[in-house]
């Protein structure tokens, strides 16, 4: 039954809605229904003899197909009787020949002279006795609704004492004896400092509880994460201080968890009911703004709530003449109209992918600070890694102050911090920055809350990924060494009086390990000596023998067609992409391409058309900076990772796309390296250094790799003979059999995580990273020449003699 589009107003009461649909779909929700902290199911068998309550929105009767209702209510239906009461409890229609029916979410029936739609159950105590009601609402039988919150009561001040609700839909109702569908979601109650502070008008002390159609879809780590945001922007926790940072790894709901949280601090407050917020603002990368907007009408329904979201057809200033309490617009669009924008004033500010803020003196970050806001949440999936400025960044911009001033911060805990990670730094110093850090760590866990992908790996299917070394083809290998030669050759001439421009170089290292047909595009002016030495080896046509990797793909690509599987091909440069476009042209599949080029209008159309099943889609050519930030990829069963960026927050990125919530295939993610070249020491350094992420380019000049000259010279060593250097360096024991050696000779704790729930580690041993080295050793190693076994599992039949060693890992 399609539900009516326009929203319901009298009196603001809202009715549950349910509109989880991965769970209903999914092969795992019977195991998620099980969990014992999981709701139970509606029983779905129980017929109109039996008493029951619905949460319904009635009107005029009407036969348009798009609907009008006058308002929301309860309908207490028993036997053949019904009674339809609005929000203050007045009847409003009855019958008493109610027609036999399946009384469900979406049922359409005629109470009296109005026609009337169910929303969603209420689960009572059959037993009709009075039910004492909170602070506030009004004592009813059977169905206790709140007295209005528009006209809150004023009571003598005092500090109230603590009540223990149970929500139905905007209802609250004290009791111990009912049952409902669902473990309610009750806020915590203000403590007496909170009430003293906040509660300046005595209103009446009002339980804050989330609607049943969201509590019937949060899974535990969600529910959590709803507390854990409400305490901190409600002044719970500090109310000085009413920001938060939600860092929870991709994948895990943090959008849900939002909308959760925007929608009860709209609908409800912990006095007298006075909803916490009207106007909430929050901005997103430009690739995620209809993402938002569908997941507000997917978890709340469009004719509860229409976002107003900024784009060709919406300008900002028209948002004060909407009726809309919740504006979405991108970074890049707020930028452009920030004074508009400036013009409301918030109660709720979220920032999506917020790590973009981490320069405190970027212009997005200068002007976000500028509108007047009194809580902001920041949103990321990437870990802060050890780098302070950018930690400080954040923390000011959630909760201004809370550390201090710049100065103040970097003299109380950046010196000492850094200080004890010297070499040779004294004990008192080691001791000293363990101290800091403790009590930076203990500072901010207040605010910050993150959790891993551990949390949902029980709902989800299997995940296998493959670290694949490939070979490189005989042109590769000649090319590879010619630049080698030209790049030392430099070096050797220059000696010591400066550093040759090495990033051009490394450039086109990237490219032969890519393919060589990429060299033909336009050469870097400092290339062009090299470009010249290397044109005069390259084929002028494209032949896809020429780079190990993109057999690789193709035999993949060649496995998919005639399934039901669909494929990602991720690339950080779109010359890259052009080449993926021309292997797909080759073996005559569908595909869509989604990089920095498409349009913002058009992006979220991709997405929904590689998601529909329905869709002769196949594969889907995704550039890892434009798109592979927030996207719900779930159509997807295969996503290859065609090459690695220095920041390996970039990778992890793009390779979540696929196993997320809402999943129902087996998922297969490969990352592909070329052995013995540059892509394989970029992997290694991802996973030897505690944090990569802005430390090789620096952001003040993208010109500008930070390494020394002995690291320069290991980059640029070529290995032509080498199957696999990674394998090398990790002093393994095994055959490469693919058998796991258990005897290990390291502390495999020595980098785990360590269970905190919070964005940053600064001790090094505890910096929460996807992959290290001794994670790598519980790996699968499979050597050359690789198992049949494995490389059917692959797909990869087709390229055979271009796999030189496979690290495998499965995820149940």
């Amino acid at each position: 039954m399609r539900r009516s589009l326009a929203p319901s107003q009298r009196n603001k009461f809202n009715s549950p809605l349910t509109v989880f649909t991965a769970l209903s779909s999914s092969p795992h929700s019977k195991q998620h229904s099980q969990n014992k902290s999981d709701p139970p199911p509606l029983d779905e068998n129980r017929d109109c003899k039996n008493p029951r309550s619905f949460s319904v929105v009635y009107g005029k009767p009407s036969k348009k197909k798009h609907k009008v209702w006058d308002g929301d209510g309860i309908l207490e239906v028993d036997g053949k009787s019904a009674v339809l009461r609005d929000t203050n409890g007045k009847i409003i229609g009855q019958t008493g020949n109610l027609k036999k029916c399946d009384l469900e979410d979406g049922t359409i029936l005629f109470v009296g002279s109005k026609e009337v739609e169910i929303s969603s159950e209420i689960v009572q105590n059959p037993i009709g006795t009075t039910t004492d009601v909170s602070v506030g609402c009004v004592k009813r039988k059977s169905s206790c609704i709140d007295s209005p919150a528009a006209s809150p009561v004023k009571k003598d001040r005092k500090v109230l004492g603590n009540v223990h609700p149970v929500a139905v839909g905007r209802s609250t109702i004290v009791q111990s004896k009912v049952k409902t569908a669902y473990e309610p979601l009750s806020m915590p109650v203000p403590n007496d400092s909170h009430q003293w502070q906040c509660n300046t008008d005595n209103l009446a002390l009002s339980p804050v509880i989330v609607e049943g159609f969201l509590c019937k879809v949060l899974r535990t780590h969600q529910r959590e994460g709803v507390t854990f945001l409400y305490n901190c922007v409600s002044g719970m926790r500090d109310v000085q201080h009413k920001g938060a940072i939600l860092a929870d790894e991709m994948g895990l709901g943090k959008t849900l968890q939002c909308i959760t949280l925007v929608w009860t601090l709209l609908k409800q407050g912990p006095y007298g009911n006075v909803p916490l917020a009207k106007k909430v603002l929050i901005v997103v990368p430009s690739s995620l703004v209809q993402n938002w907007k569908n997941e507000f009408t997917r978890w709340i329904g469009s004719h509860k709530i229409q976002p107003f979201v900024v784009d060709k057809n919406n300008r900002p200033k028209d948002f004060n003449k909407s009726r809309s309490p919740v504006l979405i617009i991108s970074y890049e669009m707020f930028v452009k109209s920030h004074e508009d924008v400036k013009e409301n004033k918030f109660d709720l500010m979220i920032c999506d992918e917020g790590h973009r803020l981490k320069n405190s003196s970027i212009k997005a970050t200068c002007l976000l600070n500028e509108v007047s806001c009194s809580s902001r949440v920041l949103l990321t999936g990437t870990p802060i890694q050890n780098d302070l400025q950018e930690f400080y960044a954040l923390v000011n911009f959630v909760n201004p102050g809370i550390l201090g001033s710049p100065a103040q911060f970097g003299r109380n805990f950046e010196k000492p911090i850094l200080e004890s990670k010297e070499p040779h730094c004294s004990s008192e110093a080691l001791d000293n920055g363990k101290l800091k850090s403790d009590e930076l760590n203990r500072l901010t866990s207040d605010f910050i809350l993150r959790r891993t992908q551990e949390l949902i790996g029980k709902y989800l299917p299997q995940k296998t990924e493959y670290v694949v070394l490939c070979a490189a083809s005989e042109l590769q290998k000649k090319l590879y060494s010619t630049a080698v030669k030209y790049w030392t050759e430099r070096m050797d001439e220059l000696g010591d009086r400066e550093m040759p421009r090495h990033l051009s170089v490394i450039t086109a290292l990237k490219k032969i390990c890519n393919h060589p047909f990429l060299l033909n595009s336009p050469a870097d002016d400092d290339l062009e000596s090299l470009a010249k030495i290397l044109g005069d080896e390259t084929r002028a046509q494209f032949v896809v023998q020429d780079s190990g990797k993109l057999m690789v793909v193709e035999s993949i690509m060649k496995s998919l067609l005639g399934t039901k599987e669909r494929l990602i091909l991720v690339s950080n440069f779109t010359q890259t992409l052009d080449i993926l476009a021309k292997v797909c042209s080759r073996n005559e599949c569908n595909y869509l391409r989604f990089d920095g080029s498409t349009p913002v209008s058009q992006r979220n159309s991709i997405v929904s058309q590689f998601n529909n099943l329905k869709s002769p889609v196949q594969v889907l050519l995704l550039s890892s900076k434009a798109g592979g930030v927030g996207l719900n990829l779930i159509g997807g069963s295969r996503l290859i990772l065609y090459d690695s960026d220095w920041n390996p927050a970039t990778d992890l990125q793009a390779m979540a796309r696929i196993w997320r919530e809402g999943q129902t295939k087996n998922v297969h993610i490969y990352r592909l390296l070329t052995s013995g070249t540059i892509e394989e020491k970029i992997f290694q350094r991802q996973l030897k250094k505690t944090g990569l992420s802005e430390n090789i380019v620096d952001s003040s000049d993208s010109n500008c790799v930070k390494l020394s000259k002995e690291e320069l010279r290991d980059l640029f060593t070529y290995s032509p003979h080498d199957k696999c250097l990674t394998h090398d360096s990790l002093n393994c024991s095994c055959l490469g059999d693919g058998t796991i050696v258990e005897d290990l000779s390291y502390d495999s704790d020595a980098n785990s995580r360590d269970g905190r729930d919070c964005q940053i580690e600064l001790q090094p041993s505890k910096v929460p990273t996807s992959l290290r080295m001794n994670q790598l050793l519980h790996w699968e190693h499979h050597g050359h020449p690789v198992s049949e076994s494995v490389i059917r599992e692959m797909l990869s039949e087709h390229a055979l003699k271009f796999v030189n060693f496979v690290f495998r890992n499965k995820t149940s």
